[in-house]
């Protein structure tokens, strides 16, 4: 009798042992097929996801620190040298464009075929009248005097109107966002009068120290700013002549590179290269992978500009997964760093 009642509960617990195992597989997603959907959409969503190529409006933006300068002016050379003779006007002085500045004395060309000591060869030296080169204030003459002798193509003084500009630096890769020299500028001074247009100057090269540094902080797509490292260009606009600013204050220079309205867009995220050209993966109908060199426009951060490559309603993987020719197998210590968001 009790061998019996070993052998039933020995049975009992082989089959509760059994209908546990079954319901845990069927909950995993072994026997139920919504489960097992379930996790094939939680793993694609890990993985990333799908968006629609669609039509929409592309405002490409810049904000950069600016510092404002005096226009640098031209500078008043003596090209043959000579002695100062005459001052005409003295340092900080405004001038109008061609007005006379100094007298400085030079060596007379000898006359072709004279003989030496020729009593009829003319003088020795010729006065000769340096002029302003443009309108505006005399700067740097405070030390030039009467009896100086200056050496050929010396510059005796600079001659800057009273005017102002405002510089700021473009990290070098924002210049794929300028497709040509902006025109719509605004400058914000820190502190001071309300925001003004700024006209559009120059686009340059930046020597290093020429503006000011951006202030360290997180970079954010999303707030029309820029990125990028340096030195990039120069770029720099007339401050309006009613707009009172000094030398060296600073602020903020709002640079508007482009619109383009009812283009093709796709997420920046969505493309490899968001420059000229790049790359997208599409998806099929049946599902397939299709990677495909699309031809782009403009970019505000978030979106791009397809230009050729996509139409409407097409499908496209976002964001685009590494190109496997730069995603180095094996190196854990990186893909740790990037998951936690750790710098190198």
């Amino acid at each position: 009798m009790k061998k019996w009642i070993i052998i039933g509960a020995t049975l009992v617990l082989v089959l509760g042992l059994f209908g546990s195992g079954y319901l845990l597989l069927s909950r995993v997603g072994g026997a139920d097929p919504a489960a097992e959907e379930l996790l094939q959409q939680s793993a694609a969503d890990t993985d990333g996801g799908l968006v629609e190529v669609e039509l929409g409006t592309v405002s490409s933006l810049l904000v950069l620190d600016a510092t404002v300068r005096p226009e640098p002016g031209e500078s008043l050379k003596a090209r043959q040298g000579g002695t100062v003779t005459h001052l005409w006007l003295d340092d900080g002085a405004t001038v109008e464009n061609g007005a006379p500045i100094l007298n400085v004395s030079v060596p007379a060309e000898a006359s072709a075929g004279a003989a030496e000591g020729d009593a009829d060869a003319g003088p020795a030296t010729t006065e000769v009248t340096l002029y302003a080169p443009v309108s505006g204030t005399i700067r740097g003459m405070d030390d030039v005097r009467v009896g100086d002798v200056l050496e050929p193509g010396a510059a005796v003084a600079t001659v800057a109107p009273d005017e102002f500009r405002a510089v700021a630096t473009v990290p070098a890769n924002d210049l794929y966002r300028l497709y040509e020299d902006p025109s719509d500028i605004m400058l914000k001074i820190d502190k001071g009068p309300p925001s003004a247009e700024c006209e559009f100057l120059s686009l340059g090269s930046a020597e290093e120290g020429s503006a000011p540094a951006p202030e360290p902080e997180e970079f954010d797509p999303f707030a029309g700013g820029s990125e990028g490292g340096g030195p990039g260009a120069e770029l720099s606009c007339r401050v309006p002549s009613d707009l009172q600013v000094f030398d060296g204050v600073r602020g903020k220079l709002s640079v508007s590179t482009g619109e383009a309205k009812d283009v093709v867009v796709v997420p920046v995220t969505a493309v490899r290269g968001t420059a000229e050209e790049g790359e997208v993966v599409v998806i099929g109908d049946d599902g397939t992978e299709e990677a495909r060199e699309v031809s782009l426009g403009l970019s505000d951060g978030q979106l791009v500009e397809v230009t050729e490559g996509l139409s409407v309603g097409e499908t496209v993987m976002d964001p685009v997964p590494l190109d496997p020719r730069f995603d180095v197998p094996g190196d854990a210590d990186e893909e740790m760093d990037d998951m936690y968001g750790v710098d190198g």
